[in-house]
C-alpha cells in the first residue's frame, strides 16, 4: 500500500513540476507589453497598500518582476526537490539532482525571452531564478532532515510524541 501511495505522490508531483515549468515558459513567451500589463496592477496594489498603512515606500516594476522571478523559481525548486526526493529516496542526492534541473530551466526560460518583442535574455535573471531554486531546495532539505530526525526518535508502533503507554 505504501508503494502505491508513493507512486501516486510521484505522479502528482511530477505533473505539478511540469505545470510549473510550463507556466514559467508561458510567462516568458509574452511580449513586453503583455508582461507589463500583468505586473503593473500588482505594482499599483503594493504601492497602494504601503500608502494605506502610512509607509513612504514606493516599489517599481523592476522590484516586483525580480521578486516574481525568485518566487516562481522557489515554487519550482520546492516542487522539484520533493519530486526528486520521492524518486531518489536520499536527501542530498535529490538536492544535487534538483539544482542542475532548476538551472537548466532558468537558462531555457531566459533563452525563450530572446524571441518576444521587447524582451531580453539576462544573466542576472538566471542567477535570481537559480537563487529561488537553491533557497527552496535548501528549505526542503531542512524539512526532510527534521522529519528524518523526528522519525528516528520515535520507536516503531508508538503514537505521537508525548503519548503515555
Amino acid at each position: 500500500m505504501k508503494t502505491k501511495k508513493r507512486m501516486i505522490a510521484r505522479l502528482i508531483l511530477t505533473l505539478l513540476s511540469v505545470v510549473a515549468v510550463g507556466a514559467i515558459f508561458y510567462n516568458s513567451s509574452l511580449d513586453a507589453f503583455e508582461s507589463t500589463t500583468q505586473s503593473d496592477p500588482l505594482v499599483d496594489s503594493i504601492n497602494a497598500f504601503f500608502k494605506s498603512i502610512g509607509l513612504p515606500i514606493v516599489v517599481n516594476d523592476f522590484i516586483v518582476r525580480k521578486a516574481a522571478h525568485f518566487s516562481e523559481y522557489a515554487v519550482l525548486g520546492a516542487l522539484l526537490s520533493v519530486t526528486v526526493y520521492l524518486y531518489a529516496q536520499k536527501r542530498w542526492k535529490s538536492f544535487f539532482i534538483t539544482l542542475p534541473i532548476g538551472a537548466a530551466v532558468a537558462v531555457c526560460d531566459e533563452v525563450i525571452q530572446l524571441f518576444p518583442v521587447g524582451r531580453s535574455c539576462e544573466v542576472r535573471d538566471m542567477l535570481i531564478d537559480f537563487s529561488g531554486v537553491l533557497t527552496a531546495a535548501l528549505i526542503v532539505q531542512l524539512i526532510l532532515y527534521l522529519i528524518e530526525r523526528h522519525r528516528k526518535r520515535l520507536p516503531l508502533g508508538k503514537g505521537a510524541v508525548g503519548n503515555a503507554d
